[in-house]
């Protein structure tokens, strides 16, 4: 939990992206493997994947940002010890990580709906 407050606001968003994305893609899956599907399954299977996709993407912004704010913190201070630095790169990696893991999860769901929707019987 901790580390979840260290990765900062835009942990919270990629969080309910990926909550969405997961609803959706277990919604997709179990439309996949019942015998009546929606005519827009494609449609919402390709949502699943876009979801992750823009989990990252969110996780790279904030990567972006809070380097942005550390480097100008580290221009107005001048002379900053490596380990303070080497703190801060931790943590601008955490949204990004999460997100990573969202694209994942959203990967495997469209993968396991495609490869369902390709060999119905």
């Amino acid at each position: 939990m901790d580390t979840f407050a260290a990765g900062g606001p835009f942990m919270i968003p990629i969080t309910i992206i990926g909550l969405i994305m997961l609803g959706l893609g277990v919604y997709v899956i179990a439309r996949a493997f019942s015998r009546q599907q929606p005519a827009n399954i494609q449609a919402l299977k390709g949502l699943v994947l876009q979801l992750g996709v823009f989990a990252f993407f969110t996780g790279l912004l904030s990567q972006a940002i809070g380097l942005m704010q550390a480097f100008q913190a580290i221009q107005q201070i001048g002379d900053v010890s490596p380990a303070i630095v080497a703190g801060g790169l931790y943590v601008s990696f955490i949204a990004p990580v999460w997100g990573l893991i969202q694209l994942l999860l959203g990967l495997a769901l469209y993968m396991v709906a495609t490869y369902r929707l390709a060999h119905r019987s």
